[in-house]
């Protein structure tokens, strides 16, 4: 006899947990598949910044949904740290947005009308820079100066949402999820988009037959492999992305710092300094870093530009300490933005993938949004989510990938 569930969620990464966790909170029956462990995937590898100020966010609801994502962690981290006794590390501090050349500052200014409009910031000259941290780089021409920023470890989130998750009721399996179960409209066929009646009804996992109401499709780059038993396309891909972890004697720097081209440095509060990402690009060559299959492999090539990097930034680096160099990929979408909701044609599923680089800064809104679908029929926050919707890819024959890989920055 099959198990049965009310809630199935694919994939224990952030986004997967903070599904599992907010319909626990709500008194929901959620078991939660992992065919690793929890983390496995591209939350273990994550930056875990919190800034409003990348590239990835634009205008209108992608920007809406970025501060709906941020205000979500003053609450949710000290309700996760008194649930499991986990320190998260999260820092909340102002932060720095450097230009070091011309196309850097004027990249940066072009976005501070419409983002000043929603955060508290400004532009400081090159001078004013080096009074905050006065061994950064005298090559820095400028910052956008942002009051406040936020870090976590990724990682440690991850787990928390998975254990705060456990003890509010529910289960984690870890078990490979091979295929759907599904009842078709009539005369549909396999590989055919769906009727007006298509349901969703199951898993068939390793380990046997899983009967449930709903299935929450969150298992990142993997999501892709449900789409042609669907006869929906699913277009996210690997993003490769590497990043290292410093140990520098110097004092931990008093802002987090990012720039356009040469990512991040944030002094964690574990005493190491983070540096990152290689993103979606090499920032001289401009070369895409897509890949075809997931990729944790870190390599000679990266470390050697990200150090690079950090040198050009903070130049006292070129006698720090690597401690530990990450890699993984993310889930791409086409246009760089989440793919959050339910499947057109079909009931008894959504999907939860897509964020790209901000997996963390929007996996526990993302958690709320789908909660709210399962259980209340519709989102109840402030923003306007069709812009997140699947059906904008229903009709979509060949993605490209290649725009929204090359305006990653993390």
């Amino acid at each position: 006899m099959a198990e049965t569930v009310d809630v199935a969620v694919i994939g224990a990464g952030v986004v997967g947990c903070s599904v599992a966790y907010y319909l626990a909170k709500m008194g929901v029956s959620v078991h939660l598949y992992e065919r690793e462990a929890i983390g496995s995937g591209a939350s273990a590898h994550a930056t875990g910044s919190l800034s409003l100020l990348g590239a990835e966010f634009s205008p209108g609801p992608s920007f809406q949904l970025a501060l709906a994502g941020y205000r979500e962690f003053p609450s949710l981290v000290p309700e996760l740290e008194e649930s499991t006794g986990m320190d998260l590390l999260y820092q909340r501090r102002p932060s720095l947005r450097l230009a070091l050349d011309e196309e850097e500052e004027t990249f940066i200014k072009s976005l501070m009308p419409w983002q000043q409009e929603h955060v508290a910031m400004k532009w400081i000259d090159g001078a004013e820079v080096q009074r905050i941290e006065p061994r950064l780089t005298k090559q820095v021409r400028g910052a956008a100066y942002e009051e406040e920023s936020a870090q976590l470890d990724s990682y440690r989130l991850n787990l928390a949402l998975a254990q705060a998750a456990e003890k509010k009721g529910a289960q984690l399996r870890i078990r490979e999820v091979k295929s759907l179960t599904v009842q078709r409209s009539t005369g549909q066929k396999p590989g055919q988009p769906p009727g007006g009646n298509s349901r969703v009804t199951g898993l068939i996992t390793n380990d046997g037959e899983i009967s449930c109401n709903t299935v929450v499709m969150a298992a990142g780059v993997w999501s892709a492999g449900f789409g042609d038993q669907l006869g929906f396309p699913v277009p996210v891909r690997p993003l490769k992305g590497e990043r290292l972890l410093l140990r520098y004697a110097g004092a931990p720097l008093p802002v987090l710092i990012s720039s356009p081209k040469r990512g991040h440095m944030i002094s964690r509060l574990d005493g190491l300094l983070s540096v990152g990402s290689t993103g979606g690009r090499d920032y001289d060559q401009q070369e895409s870093h897509l890949g075809t299959e997931y990729d944790r492999q870190p390599t000679a090539a990266a470390r050697m530009e990200l150090l690079s990097r950090a040198v050009d930034v903070l130049p006292g680096l070129a006698d720090a300490e690597l401690v530990q160099q990450l890699a993984g990929s993310r889930p791409l979408s086409p246009d760089g933005k989440p793919i959050i909701g339910p499947i057109p044609g079909w009931e008894g599923i959504y999907l939860a993938t897509g964020h790209t680089t901000k997996g963390i800064h929007l996996g526990p809104i993302t958690g709320r949004i789908i909660a709210d679908y399962v259980t209340r029929g519709s989102p109840q926050i402030p923003v306007e989510l069709d812009d997140f919707l699947p059906r904008r890819f229903q009709d979509i024959q060949s993605p490209d990938f290649t725009a929204s890989g090359l305006r990653a920055e993390e």
